[in-house]
């Protein structure tokens, strides 16, 4: 049997006047070979450093979450970091980068822990 991955996205909205329910279901386009899962914390705080792959070559998916802390990712760097999305420490991203991926602490001070996974071939 082939490998596949699928995404469930479920966002409730409460509190505003009307209850609002965004259910959401994909199953990526490519067929996944390779995924690499980690768990670890920024090496030097406010030190961009490149997401470790894992020797997955060519991405098709990554999920993070900043599990303490702050953190700002540049999902296309390429010779000096730009931040383009921000996630605040609890919160989780999915996206597919278009170059290669740097995370970055938000606060100069503290070090981000942050756990994810790449799926991909």
């Amino acid at each position: 049997m082939a490998a596949s991955g699928t995404v469930n996205i479920i966002t409730q909205l409460l509190g505003l006047g009307k209850e609002i329910d965004f259910i959401d279901r994909f199953t990526l386009t490519n067929t996944p070979t390779k995924s690499h899962y980690n768990y670890r914390q920024q090496a030097v705080a406010d030190t961009a450093e490149a997401l470790d792959l894992g020797g997955v070559s060519t991405v098709d998916l990554i999920v993070i979450k900043a599990v303490t802390n702050d953190m700002t990712l540049d999902t296309s760097y390429v010779s000096s970091y730009v931040e383009e999305l921000n996630l605040p420490e609890g919160e989780i991203a999915i996206f597919k980068p278009s170059g290669t991926v740097y995370v970055k602490n938000e606060d100069a001070v503290t070090q981000v822990t942050y756990e994810y996974l790449v799926i991909g071939r």
